[in-house]
């Protein structure tokens, strides 16, 4: 009897379609389904679906929570007890395509930060980094997780450490080291600046983009090999419009995420009641890939607000999007409801509710990480 081969781009729509934990386990049924994970064609389309949002209140003593998605994982510990406990909890800092960062201290404990921790709470692997040359007290430390499987099998913590700058006309100063998980070591400065590009980040293809605080605008860093530690960087301006503070504008600055290996940008328009999705081609040309309508979303005309000092700020905000699913993922500040919406049909449908969600400390999408041969070598398991 004949049998029938099916072609590898078949046999790859078939397992996308798959949640994450069930492709890394058939990874193990042949060579040529375990190739294509490392096959740089094929595993951009495979799964790395969110399940949830981790999230923590701005209140102490209090521990990372995980609001699970319908279809989660549900033997996932996103409370990371399997983490060792210090003087105080663990402070969510970034999530990085199934890696956390957290430390001891920070803000809600004024306290500086102490023991950086990136952890793998799908395999309950941890490691703690190395944390050399905290600096004075009068800095500002901002840490950035780097991980990108698609990309390596290691990861990086970049450190944005800035300090009141000698020069009295301008703020502050800022110094880029970086850790890297291959070798377990810091890097020395490789890059400074005197503009506060501390805003929200992505790692894509081996490339931080990190957003300016109030310039609208993106710091791209690539990452470094422990070799050369040579960082090259390039600023890129953000499409839509910006949120000057002559604006009145008190609002993040849009969303960034990546389709195929793309780095995207989703953005309101100035009423609120439309948002734009572009996609970065080439070095800095913006693209719109989709505009949609969100009133019927919210059921509602007016998207716009002020609050009591006058400032202009929008009631809902953009998590995430997916253009390959079509869609975007979106939280109603006035009801803490987190929406998804289809970008062909307009439609959305209830997937979480997180009562004060405009007072929480942060919340990021957790995207699981099942694989364990990263970073086996380096990180420390729950029976260590």
């Amino acid at each position: 009897m004949a049998t029938t081969v099916l072609p590898d781009d078949l046999v790859v729509e078939i397992l996308s379609r798959l949640p994450l934990k069930s492709f890394c386990r058939f990874k193990c049924v042949c060579k040529s389904w375990l190739a294509f994970s490392s096959d740089p064609h094929y595993r951009q389309k495979l799964p790395r679906n969110p399940i949830g949002l981790l999230y923590q209140k701005r209140e102490h003593g209090t521990s990372i929570h995980l609001a699970g998605f319908p279809s989660r994982d549900r033997d996932i510990d996103t409370t990371l007890s399997f983490v060792p406990c210090r003087k105080f909890p663990l402070e969510l800092k970034d999530c990085s395509n199934g890696l956390i960062l957290c430390y001891h201290g920070g803000i809600m404990y004024s306290e500086g930060i102490s023991d950086p921790i990136v952890c793998n709470p799908a395999t309950q692997e941890w490691m703690e980094i190395p944390y050399a040359e905290p600096g004075s007290a009068a800095n500002e430390i901002d840490l950035k997780l780097c991980f990108d499987p698609l990309w390596s099998q290691h990861f990086y913590v970049f450190k944005f450490e800035s300090s009141p700058s000698p020069d009295p006309d301008h703020g502050t100063f800022t110094e880029v080291k970086v850790f890297f998980s291959e070798d377990s070591t810091w890097s020395t400065c490789l890059w400074e600046t005197e503009d506060a590009f501390w805003g929200d980040s992505l790692f894509v293809n081996g490339v931080l983009y990190a957003g300016h605080l109030w310039g609208h605008c993106l710091l791209a860093l690539n990452a470094p090999d422990t070799r050369t530690q040579l960082l090259n960087d390039r600023t890129i301006q953000l499409p839509g419009f910006p949120y000057a503070p002559d604006q009145k504008f008190y609002c993040c600055d849009g969303c960034l995420c990546q389709s195929s290996g793309v780095l995207c940008y989703a953005q309101q328009e100035l009423d609120g009641c439309m948002l734009r999705i572009w996609s970065l081609e080439g070095a800095d040309r913006w693209v719109v890939k989709h505009r949609l309508s969100v009133n019927d979303v919210f059921g509602r005309d007016k998207l716009l607000r002020t609050n009591i000092r006058g400032l202009w700020y929008f009631d809902y905000e953009i998590l995430d999007f997916d253009l390959e699913r079509e869609l975007v993922i979106l939280v109603d500040l006035t009801t803490d409801k987190v929406l998804s919406v289809s970008i062909s049909t307009e439609e959305g449908s209830e997937i979480l509710k997180i009562p004060g969600f405009f007072e929480l400390y942060r919340s990021l999408l957790y995207v699981p990480y099942y694989c364990k041969q990263f970073p086996a070598s380096v990180l420390q398991g729950a029976q260590d």
